[in-house]
């Protein structure tokens, strides 16, 4: 059974909010990463810009959405889905469509011993990676 917007909020302690409500909503509808400017053109009129921003940080800091970085810098936001397990992503290079994707356990084994070696050779904490696979989507290509 999946959770509803209010339980999410809820569950976070977060106050539930009508801003809050509606960008949880159309990233759910999303169902893939959204860029601000869309969430922004999808709630316009709706949510105002600054507490668009308001609405994002508050979620991003109550590790309700997740926030990344396409290869050509534009912000994009996603659900954390409780109990997920960390995901990377492909990038169509020609539409900028951009889909979730699970490695095997195995190649996340390997990269996390990776990164452990990394961390001791360069006196450094790393907190996450990314890993990013460039091409073409099925339309593009």
């Amino acid at each position: 059974m999946e959770k509803t917007v209010t339980e999410i909020l809820l569950e976070k302690n977060l106050s539930i909010t009508s801003p809050r409500k509606l960008i949880i909503e159309e990233i759910i509808k999303n169902s893939n990463p959204i860029s601000i400017e869309s969430l922004q053109k999808r709630l316009e009129g709706k949510v105002a810009l600054s507490t668009l921003y308001r609405a994002l940080n508050d979620l991003k800091s109550a590790e309700i959405i997740k926030e990344f970085t396409t290869t050509d810098s534009i912000t994009m936001f996603e659900l954390i889905s409780l109990g997920e397990e960390h995901h990377h992503h492909l990038f169509c290079t020609s539409c900028g469509k951009i889909i979730d994707i699970d490695l095997s356990k195995k190649f996340e084994k390997n990269v996390d011993a990776e990164v452990v070696k990394i961390e001791k050779n360069f006196n450094y904490k790393i907190t996450e990676h990314t890993l990013e696979l460039l091409g073409l989507c099925s339309k593009c290509k």
